[in-house]
């Protein structure tokens, strides 16, 4: 009998713990200047990053948040990289499983105006100056597993950029709903290359 009520008593413990780490995640609801990569979200573990929106990531250049893991992304907030050729808000590894969600902004910007040298009322020069900067990114090679959805904003700035760059083949569901706005020379808004 005493046996019988251990397990009985083990049971809904054991089921709760695995429940609750079922639904664990990193939550980001403060700034932060450092990049962010799901492998390492928990120190030395890999986990789920929310970015609430009174969260953001802000780094000074590079890649601001790595998918480098089975884990996904949601962002609510602003992921933000200013200032830095190559620069990526969100950049996903192929050959993962994950979900990307964003609902808040991405920018990954400079400060760059053109200007009206000979007054005629046109900007002259190009219209950035940095270059290869994208909002959500998955390079080619391997499959991205799972869904990538844009509900938010994504402004870049940069020449041979985009908003939304799919390389690699996606096998879940893309959804765009919200918007992309991209400035500079041979620009893409979104391009994907295969979504099955």
């Amino acid at each position: 009998m005493r046996n019988l009520l251990a397990y009985t008593c083990l049971t809904p413990v054991l089921l709760i713990a695995g429940h609750s780490a079922l639904h664990a995640e990193v939550v980001v609801d403060s700034k932060k200047t450092a990049p962010v990569q799901t492998s390492t979200a928990k120190g030395s573990a890999a986990d789920d990053i929310r970015i609430t929106d009174k969260g953001s990531i802000v780094p000074t250049g590079g890649i601001a948040v790595t998918i480098d893991s089975n884990n996904k992304v949601t962002n609510a907030g602003t992921i933000q990289v200013s200032k830095a050729n190559g620069a990526v808000a969100i950049h996903a590894n192929a050959g993962v499983a994950s979900n990307i969600t964003n609902s808040g902004k991405i920018i990954v910007d400079e400060d760059y105006t053109p200007g009206d040298g000979d007054k005629d009322g046109d900007l002259d020069g190009p219209f950035a100056q940095g270059s290869g900067r994208y909002g959500i990114r998955v390079p080619a090679g391997g499959i991205f597993t799972g869904n990538i959805v844009n509900n938010g904003t994504i402004e870049v700035e940069g020449n041979d950029s985009a908003g939304i760059a799919i390389g690699s083949r996606l096998s879940g569901k893309f959804e765009n709903n919200g918007g992309v706005k991209v400035t500079g020379d041979r620009r893409t808004g979104i391009r994907a290359s295969d979504v099955t």
